[in-house]
């Protein structure tokens, strides 16, 4: 049987829930018999997790930030590497990637393309310009698409509601392992420890890189305003970025800095997790993060910004709080309460939920199915026909 490669594309390899679950796909698509490579642009801390991987390429001018000159060369870069590889599937991830790599394989004929959305890069908030640039863009970019990945219900309406697709869509949730992400009592105690944080502290978690779109400067002011009224209070910002020296002079001028960790990057927040009272995210628009669904599992309640994404997740005083998007006050407001009331922490922290669609293993083989029903509708059934996936429970 002639073999079946399949590339994935992305911008850089950050600690991200896109990022994580390329690396997962990638690394467990061969048990379904393709041959599975993933490029990527430079600087990325998961992409050492890349290199370990027996196919694998750095993309050496792909980067995030527009720039004519690089992203020609990248284009150029892909478009050679394309034609030297033949793959039949090109899966593209994240925005730049996306729009490259699309370009490119309608420059190379490539067979099949497929793109995950984990998010768009436009938004109401972005200024007119910078929004219909993005919005412009990625309808271009449609043209050369075979096939969408949603990850949330929410982005896959915004572009059918734009014309991006029509039927040519699915719906698969970002996986990751679940079991690492229920509770464990002795994590609890570790995490605390290791932080230095006291056993009758309420910790409230954030999961966030630092970029504008995370809404960080509201959750200082959030922070800044809880801390004051609930002295047993801390905060805990996992992540890093771009904006970290602007959030660490607002946390020193607010005097905090004894009550606001950012450790930076964390590898291991399936155990740092469990340290957490509360989850608060003030994000200004989503994909849909794997870490609100990593807190639930953990039995954690959740303050979040009422946005798409987050409320596929978040349902209103049933597991957590959904606050109005740049509402400070109803953020506070919705913490005091889980921070003033055991029981009620208790109660929205122990609702029932069902994340089996986010299961590491569940998303692989739901896009190994969708290549094999691509790869037949374009005539290859020959070489496909003799996968054979594991089922799932």
């Amino acid at each position: 049987m002639a073999e079946t490669k399949v590339v994935h594309l992305i911008t850089k390899l950050e600690l991200g829930g896109a990022q994580r679950n390329t690396l997962l796909t990638v690394e467990k698509l061969p048990d379904y018999g393709f041959v599975a490579s993933i490029w990527y642009g430079p600087g990325g801390i998961l992409s050492s997790r890349a290199e370990a991987l027996p196919r694998h390429h750095e993309l050496s001018h792909l980067q995030r930030a527009i720039h004519p000159a690089r992203d020609h060369s990248a284009l150029e870069e892909l478009t050679t590497l394309l034609r030297r590889l033949r793959p039949q599937i090109l899966h593209t991830h994240s925005s730049k990637a996306g729009f490259l790599g699309r370009l490119a394989a309608f420059r190379c004929g490539i067979p099949i393309v497929v793109h995950s959305v984990h998010g768009f890069p436009f938004s109401p908030l972005q200024s007119y310009l910078r929004r219909h640039l993005f919005a412009g863009a990625e309808k271009m970019a449609a043209r050369w698409t075979s096939h969408f990945v949603f990850v949330s219900r929410s982005d896959r309406d915004t572009a059918i509601s734009m014309g991006l697709c029509k039927d040519n869509h699915s719906l698969i949730r970002s996986g990751f392992p679940l079991n690492p992400y229920l509770p464990r009592e002795n994590w609890r105690r570790a995490s605390r420890r290791r932080f230095g944080i006291a056993d009758n502290t309420i910790l409230i978690g954030t999961i966030a890189p630092f970029k504008p779109q995370k809404g960080l400067f509201q959750w200082m002011e959030v922070v800044r305003e809880v801390c004051r009224r609930n002295p047993d209070t801390s905060f805990f910002l996992a992540g890093d970025g771009l904006l970290r020296n602007q959030l660490e002079k607002a946390v020193h001028e607010a005097g905090l800095t004894d009550r606001v960790l950012m450790p930076g990057f964390l590898h291991d927040l399936d155990r740092v997790m469990d340290a957490f009272d509360l989850g608060l995210s003030t994000a200004l628009w989503e994909g849909l993060p794997q870490s609100l669904v990593q807190m639930r599992l953990k039995r954690i309640p959740l303050v979040v910004s009422d946005i798409p994404g987050n409320n596929e997740v978040i349902r209103h005083e049933e597991n957590g709080f959904l606050s109005p998007q740049q509402d400070t006050r109803a953020y506070i407001r919705h913490l005091e309460a889980l921070i003033k009331n055991p029981e009620l922490r208790k109660r929205l922290g122990s609702a029932e939920e069902d994340f089996s669609l986010w299961d590491g293993d569940n998303m692989v083989r739901a896009q190994a199915d969708l290549y094999i029903r691509l790869l037949r509708q374009k005539g290859f059934s020959s070489d496909v026909q003799d996968f054979s996936p594991p089922i799932v429970p």
